[in-house]
């Protein structure tokens, strides 16, 4: 039972104090609006996109004291990361009723979602090299294609500095002897600028069985041929080992997992002047998950390997009309222990128009053509709607359709006397409708309300082909599903220095046959955070989620409890260059789940300093 009484008489104490040391040090906050690439695949202001999309900024990650992605998403409005456990723990992220391979998730455009089951770990995607990111709500199959049926995720790197050089360093230490050591190296040499980033993380975990360590390295470079021409490459590495526990009802204490990734892309940028724009780029990721299952001879190793190229030109033909076309070619080799070697390739192209009236009315209008090469064509289509009724009032519409591709654990999985692909599966298709309303009541308060709905249909479930108990395993195209939402957002400034956010998400995400609800979507979940900045260097943010009960089976039968949970990261800059913090995760001990029979860790401390110079 959770002591609310305490609760509350913390929060007041907490206000209190920063109410005093606000006081002392006033410091005056300007807001400025977020350019945004990822609803039109090009720069645009926040406000005037048509689709709902939040942006988090490196600063926000680092107010909230995060230590993966997992916990940086969780925050959101329709958002849930499950979790295996604590840090380098399994974290994949659902969105509107989603499942985890209905979520597109890209790294500067690229995806990075694995065609091996179309997921993608968010623990293993360091924090470190984050500029922003762009969270985009609802379908993008018109734009991206596949997976992107519950949301958009793309995460913007850092890029080298303006001018100069710079460089930072952060140590962090924590409970279960979790260690962290993050290095970033940049400078500008004329027209060529670099920035290297790389981190060593090791934790030996709150269970027997849960440690985890991991490295990564990434290396940027621009050169700005002239004032229209840029090149951009970037390249990194990841690898990490960690302990797999398994579930508490059958725990392991031996079997362990190995992930190594590499990647690159390539990407030119021309401006021949303020109303044309082409951009190309090529990239690759090479994925290899190893899983260690003692004492058995071989392991099973699963490598997959994507290559892309993406060109692309947008045209303002009229003041009041914008061109976007891309042409899209993407190859995926899989290569695997257990599924063997198979290949598939995707040709695709997109047209986005986009109009624009006196400076209110925004229409958008297009759709994407993916031609693969397994198992024939898809056609996507999207239109969108936004009115400004004066400047603190805007309304918004979508209508799109969406898909995801099977992947090759589904289509190619071989027979081992339980289960076997299926390489007459079809694409999962949706349809969603969005309405929202987006609101500043007054200079210290505003408000977004969004209703939307998701039919899905020809959802993949492996399920057994009759009812023999010993039939065998197999994905089908039989499950539909019709998910009703609604989502609150709120963000109140009680002063200059102190902000208080919360976001309040209800989902009724039900099987359209069974009327049973989908397994891991809470039906309500709330968002709270308070965050305090001020001039004389001192940060503190205090966050609370709430997130009501689960079912872990179709037949909802077995229930995953609710639970609430508070968190505080305080920061303080001492002197140029330095800066102080401390995080306390789980503040109030409580026993928690995302996902059924996978504790997560109680109460916890890290800390630690950075320095910039």
């Amino acid at each position: 039972m959770f002591n609310f009484k305490l609760i509350i008489r913390s929060a007041a104490a907490v206000l209190d104090i920063l109410f005093i040391i606000n006081d002392l040090c006033f410091a005056e906050n300007i807001r400025l609006e977020n350019i945004v690439i990822t609803p039109s695949r090009i720069k645009e202001y926040q406000g005037n996109s048509a689709r709902k999309v939040e942006v988090i900024t490196s600063g926000d990650i680092e107010a909230s004291g995060a230590q993966d992605l997992g916990e940086v998403l969780t925050s959101l409005a329709s958002v849930n990361v499950n979790s295996n456990g604590g840090l380098g723990a399994q974290k994949t992220i659902r969105m509107r009723g989603s499942s985890a391979a209905q979520v597109l998730v890209l790294i500067d455009g690229r995806p990075i979602n694995s065609p091996r089951d179309g997921e993608i770990d968010l623990s293993t995607i360091p924090l470190d090299n984050i500029d922003r990111i762009e969270v985009m709500y609802g379908p993008g199959s018109s734009l991206y294609g596949s997976q992107a049926m519950g949301g958009t995720v793309n995460i913007i790197t850092k890029n080298p500095p303006k001018e100069k050089q710079k460089t930072e360093s952060t140590t962090t230490f924590g409970s279960f002897k979790e260690f962290s050591q993050r290095i970033s190296q940049g400078a500008r040499l004329k027209k060529l600028g670099y920035l290297l980033t790389g981190a060593y993380e090791s934790d030996h975990g709150f269970r027997e069985n849960s440690e985890f360590n991991a490295e990564d390295l990434n290396a940027k470079f621009d050169y700005q041929l002239n004032a229209k021409n840029d090149i951009v490459f970037n390249s990194g590495i990841y690898k990490n080992r960690v302990g797999v526990p398994g579930s508490t009802a059958s725990p392991s204490s031996i079997n362990k997992q190995k992930v190594f990734r590499h990647f690159f892309d390539l990407n030119w940028d021309f401006k021949p002047d303020d109303l044309s724009s082409l951009s190309l780029k090529a990239y690759q990721t090479y994925d290899r998950l190893e899983f260690v299952q003692l004492p058995l001879a071989e392991n099973a190793i699963q490598t997959t390997k994507v290559r892309g190229i993406n060109l692309q030109v947008a045209q303002e033909l009229y003041k009041f009309y914008q061109l976007i076309m891309g042409l899209n070619y993407v190859q995926n080799l899989n290569d695997s222990t257990t599924s063997a070697k198979h290949y598939y390739d995707v040709w695709a192209f997109y047209m986005e128009n986009q109009f624009e009236f006196f400076d209110r009315l925004k229409l958008t209008a297009g759709a994407r053509v993916d031609k693969y090469s397994n198992f024939g064509t898809e056609l996507d289509p999207s239109a969108t709607l936004s009115y400004k009724l004066d400047e603190n009032n805007r309304i918004r519409a979508l209508i799109s359709r969406s898909f995801r591709a099977p992947t090759f654990n589904d289509l190619y999985w071989p027979f081992d006397g339980f289960a076997q692909g299926n390489v007459n599966l079809r694409p999962e298709r949706g349809v969603t409708v969005e309405a929202g309303f987006d609101t500043r009541i007054t200079d210290k308060l505003s408000t977004g309300i969004t209703y939307y709905r998701n039919d899905f249909s020809n959802l993949i479930n492996w399920a057994p082909q009759s009812a023999d108990p010993s039939a065998i395993w197999q994905p089908m195209n039989i499950d539909s599903a019709v998910i009703n939402g609604i989502e609150i957002t709120n963000a109140l400034a009680l002063t200059d220095n102190l902000e208080f956010d919360v976001a309040y998400t209800y989902l009724r995400a039900k099987n359209s046959a069974t009327g049973k609800y989908l397994i891991y979507q809470p039906i309500d979940k709330v968002d709270m955070a308070l965050k305090y900045k001020d001039k004389c260097g001192l940060a503190c943010q205090v966050s609370g989620q709430s997130v009501d009960q689960r079912f872990d089976d179709p037949n909802n039968s077995v229930k995953v409890k609710k639970f609430f949970v508070v968190n505080m990261h305080i920061s303080k800059k001492f002197k140029e260059g330095f800066t102080y913090f401390i995080t306390l995760d789980n503040i109030f001990n409580a026993r928690c789940q995302t996902l059924r029979n996978y504790p997560m860790p109680l109460c916890s401390m890290s800390g630690g300093a950075k320095v910039e110079f």
